[in-house]
């Protein structure tokens, strides 16, 4: 069978869910874009279709003005269609894809299915974005047909910006249907496409989060703050300048946590899964969690924006106090030794002959995540060069945990 895409259907209109639909809309691609009604409206209001569709208008109205920007261009998001999962279901009938970026909720998700193998025409191809449900699991109970055509595809937020796209098959799926998403998502969308082996958050988030959680537990266990941390772990060591607590307020701390936890659930025989839930991050976290310091969307997280004198600055956390306090310049000698080496190797094989705490920091977590990729590796990935492609695709590093050891030699 020969597939085409030329409409999508995406089902849950959220952040990811609305940018999935902005960047097919950028690709030229017609999309519809579902939600569920909207809810606790008044009796009056029940049989009136601009108030049913109200949730799903305001996430769309969202995700058009959105910055950084969703949509290429502004006429882009004519090519976008809204409405409501109960009364324009049968909008799904004539399209080629379905994504379904809804609630992380097996049950649910087994739901959709069903109906859309009641409502979807033969061929159909439908994935679901999920990170921390088995995608075998959401086919459970549909037919032979519908799993042939039934895969994953973990778009990373947002996804105009960032490049990776998982596509994780089951046992189920036709080889010719992963094979064509691959080169679709490659072809047509501009992805750097990582095929995965369907274990709990597959290769890019299954990495990140016990590695970053092991640095900000060394960092609180030997007295590091936050300001240093990401002095340390930005551009000098091939990472964006997100650093480690910047990124941590921009995905915000909730759902940080959120991912850890299911991932510690789902991951028992992971040897190094007690880095999910480390002792003193914890504590921590959930003391800011607690305070509802939940980092960018909240205003403040492990830094805040403060004014003196009428001046705009930002304040760092103190991880200790839980206080915080104006961030100072940091400096160290190894990083001011490198910073203006331009290879990302040599930089690195300098920045390892210092004695110093940032070179020591450097050290060890360059060190824990080589074993750690070594180890999970075999479990998640087809091949190595895919565990790096995820880490330079979905997080923005200048190289992979295996491209790194080689730099070391």
């Amino acid at each position: 069978m020969t597939y085409r895409i030329e409409k999508v259907a995406v089902i849950g209109a959220g952040t990811m869910g609305g940018g999935i639909a902005a960047h097919l809309a950028n690709a030229g691609i017609p999309v519809v874009l579902l939600d569920i009604p909207t809810p606790n409206l008044s009796d009056d209001e029940k049989s009136e279709p601009r108030a049913r569709n109200r949730l799903v208008q305001g996430l769309y109205d969202r995700m058009v003005k959105a910055r950084p920007a969703n949509l290429a261009r502004e006429d882009r998001a004519d090519l976008i269609t809204i409405g409501n999962t109960e009364d324009d279901f049968e909008l799904v009938a004539d399209v080629d894809w379905v994504v379904e970026a809804i609630i992380e909720k097996l049950d649910l998700k087994q739901a959709l299915m069903a109906r859309l193998e009641t409502t979807c025409k033969p061929g159909t191809i439908v994935s679901s974005n999920t990170s921390g449900i088995p995608i075998h699991q959401i086919s459970e109970g549909r037919s032979e047909a519908f799993k042939k055509h039934f895969l994953g595809t973990h778009f990373f937020n947002p996804p105009r910006y960032l490049k990776l796209l998982e596509v994780i098959p089951t046992p189920d799926t036709d080889q010719k249907v992963a094979e064509f998403m691959v080169e679709f998502g490659r072809d047509v969308l501009g992805k750097g496409v990582v095929i995965c082996k369907d274990t709990p958050n597959f290769i890019a988030n299954r990495f990140f989060s016990v590695v970053a959680s092991y640095g900000m537990e060394y960092a609180l266990e030997h007295g590091y703050t936050v300001p240093e941390i990401d002095a340390i772990t930005g551009p000098v060591i091939g990472r964006p300048k997100s650093a480690t607590f910047r990124l941590m307020d921009l995905v915000g701390l909730d759902v940080m946590q959120h991912v850890n936890s299911n991932l510690y659930g789902a991951v028992a025989e992971d040897v190094y899964r007690e880095m999910l839930q480390p002792a003193r991050l914890k504590t921590v976290m959930q003391k800011m969690i607690e305070n509802e310091w939940l980092g960018n969307k909240s205003g403040q997280g492990f830094y805040k924006k403060t004014y003196v004198d009428g001046k705009r600055e930002f304040w760092a956390l103190n991880m200790e106090t839980m206080d915080y306090e104006p961030a100072p310049k940091v400096r160290f000698e190894s990083i001011g030794a490198v910073r203006k080496i331009e290879d990302l190797g040599e930089r690195l094989r300098k920045l390892l002959t210092f004695e110093d705490r940032a070179a020591n920091y450097v050290r060890n977590i360059l060190y824990f995540g080589f074993a750690y990729a070594s180890y999970v590796a075999p479990k998640v990935a087809y091949r190595l060069s895919d565990v790096d492609d995820a880490m330079r695709w979905g997080f923005g590093h200048e190289a992979g945990p295996f491209e790194m050891w080689d730099m070391l030699g």
